[in-house]
């Protein structure tokens, strides 16, 4: 039987409004997450092995039921609930202009620290530069990394931006792997002074002299540099509102048989798989966690036996006398945090911890 226009009509609406209500439910989410929409990353980028350790510890904690302090990061010694790997968004400078001719190439780093909100305390800005693989089978000359502030806006094809105060002026061998470097007080002043984020020079000799050999290793040194060559800058930065201690106590529930607690109030399980959701493409790990949720009666009768509040005992009891007066809920007493890495519309990594997303225990309130 062909269904009527009018029942057509009526599903055609209902999966509209459905549809609107479901991305108005990710919407929020998005904002809970500190995203305004869903990232779509060109590519995949490796992730830093600290970020993966940092997520393996906190995961490994939870499992274990062990305290966490998720404002605190303890491989790198330093308070923050939130890292970011900002990606290098310069380019190479034209080799034809390089200044010297032991200078092996110049590169305009820089770094986009609009994310940050003003709410947000930067307790770390760590810069690291991938000079290619560490190996000691293929040592090649020693490299000299100068790096200075930009003074002045740069227009591409130009002129050589005019490098302003110096910040690092170092030697190391090559290959050297990666090299890291405390940029704190720099993107301190850049995200109170956006404008002033001009960027880095980075430039890069080879020590050596002018002999035809060396000329010969300088030429595939610099190639082997440019494709190698990797920057981002590693923020971390502390939410004072999210890192106030917990007013929260953990109440004992008292446990009731199986069989005749169904309909009262309890924890049941619920997965979240982000690949349901169509979000597996930007969120790295975790692939999906237990959310669960809370569901069933709070009968006056075993109020004092649901884990529940003294406000509940009372309204269950108002109830009683007055039925107009609406019932004890069952809602959550005990939540817990995750940890959540994932890449932005910038394609950076983020690795932000989440309060009260998972439920532990229920109760009825």
């Amino acid at each position: 039987m062909t269904p009527s226009p009018t029942v057509l009509a009526l599903r055609l609406l209902l999966t509209v409004a459905l549809g609107q209500t479901l991305q108005f439910q990710e919407h929020v989410f998005l904002q809970f997450l500190g995203l305004d929409k869903v990232p779509s990353p060109q590519k995949f980028h490796p992730v830093p092995s600290i970020l993966k350790k940092i997520v393996q510890d906190q995961e490994a904690a939870a499992t274990n039921g062990d305290s966490r302090d998720l404002c605190y990061v303890k491989d790198l010694g330093t308070r923050g609930n939130i890292l970011r790997l900002l990606l290098d968004q310069g380019l190479f400078l034209d080799s034809e202009k390089l200044p010297q001719a032991s200078s092996c190439l110049q590169k305009l780093l820089h770094f986009n620290l609009s994310a940050i909100q003003d709410k947000e305390q930067l307790t770390m800005a760590q810069l690291g530069l991938d000079l290619g693989p560490n190996t000691y089978y293929k040592l090649g000359p020693e490299l000299e990394l100068a790096l200075s502030l930009v003074q002045e806006p740069h227009v591409w094809g130009q002129s050589i931006p005019r490098p302003g105060k110096m910040l690092v002026l170092q030697s190391v061998p090559w290959p050297q792997g990666v090299v890291h470097f405390n940029l704190l007080d720099v993107a301190k002043d850049w995200s109170n002074n956006p404008r002033k984020n001009l960027g880095l020079l980075l430039e890069i000799l080879v020590k050596g002299n002018s002999k035809s050999g060396v000329n010969f290793q300088l030429q595939d040194t610099c190639a082997g540099l440019r494709q190698s060559l990797h920057a981002s800058l590693l923020v971390v930065t502390l939410n004072p509102e999210q890192c106030h201690p917990s007013s929260r106590r953990r109440r004992q529930a008292i446990a009731a048989p199986e069989a005749s607690c169904k309909s009262l109030c309890h924890r049941h399980q619920l997965f979240v798989n982000f690949r349901d959701l169509g979000w597996h493409k930007w969120i790295i790990a975790p692939k999906g966690f237990m959310a669960n949720y809370c569901h069933g009666d709070c009968p006056f009768s075993l109020t004092t036996s649901l884990n529940s509040s003294n406000y509940a005992f009372m309204q269950a009891l108002m109830h009683a006398v007055d039925p107009e007066i609406p019932q004890a809920v069952c809602i959550p007493t005990k939540l817990s945090p995750i940890s959540m890495l994932y890449q932005d519309n910038d394609d950076n990594v983020i690795l932000r911890h989440y309060e009260d997303m998972v439920v532990d225990e229920c109760g009825c309130g």
